[in-house]
Formats: C-alpha cells, structure tokens, sequence
C-alpha cells in the first residue's frame, strides 16, 4: 500500500486541532524573518527582507556590495585611539549578522573575526 502524506498530514492536523486551539495557516511562507520558498527542486530559506530592514535600520543602504565578506588572511586588532564609547549599536549589528547566519554561512567566518571585538569595536 502506497504512503500517502497528505492524508497523514491531515490526520495530524486533526489530532492536534483535539487537543489545542489552533488554526492552520497553510504552507509555511516566512517565519522568524526567514522567507521560505518551496518548489519541486528543494527548500530554500532567504533572509533578503531582513537583511535590507537592517541595511536601512543601521544607516548602510547607500554601501557598496562585495562579493567576498572579508579577505583572506586579514589580521584585526584593537586600535586604542578610534575605540567607541557606546558599543551597544556594536553589539546589535554583530547579533544581527550572527542570525543572518541562518541562511547565508559563508559569513559565519566574518561575523566570527569581528565579534571577537564586541568589548573594543
């Protein structure tokens, strides 16, 4: 006998509609500020509208786009004389781009080499 997951999808639905209150919203579209598309060839999870609200957010939407996040080799450290007074506005863009890696690891490295400064920025 051929599985059939809608059916076992709408008995799910059923049984848990017995024991909550709750109310089906169809196919999952966007969640936690994480766009879902689905199609026939895969899943994929965008954080465009995100990014942009944060672009706009921290005053960045004029910046210019790179393709590579940062360079390789690249050694950072604390310059004492340009250090911030107040790294709270630090702090939430790096919390910012650390969920930004959710769906775009390849910034983990970046985010990773810059948060290491969170005390100093």
């Amino acid at each position: 006998m051929p599985h059939n997951s809608d059916v076992d999808i709408s008995d799910l639905k059923k049984f848990l509609k017995q024991k909550f209150m709750m109310k089906d919203l169809g196919k999952l579209r966007y969640f936690l500020s994480i766009e879902v598309i689905q199609s026939p060839k895969g899943t994929w999870l965008l954080q465009r509208q995100y990014a942009l609200n944060k672009l706009s957010e921290y005053g960045m939407t004029g910046c210019k786009p790179i393709s590579i996040p940062l360079q390789q080799n690249v050694k950072l450290n604390v310059n004492e004389e340009n250090l911030m007074k107040d790294t709270t506005m630090c702090n939430h863009i790096i919390g910012s781009l650390i969920y930004m890696t959710i769906t775009r690891p390849d910034l983990s490295y970046a985010i990773g080499m810059v948060s290491q400064f969170m005390q100093t920025p």
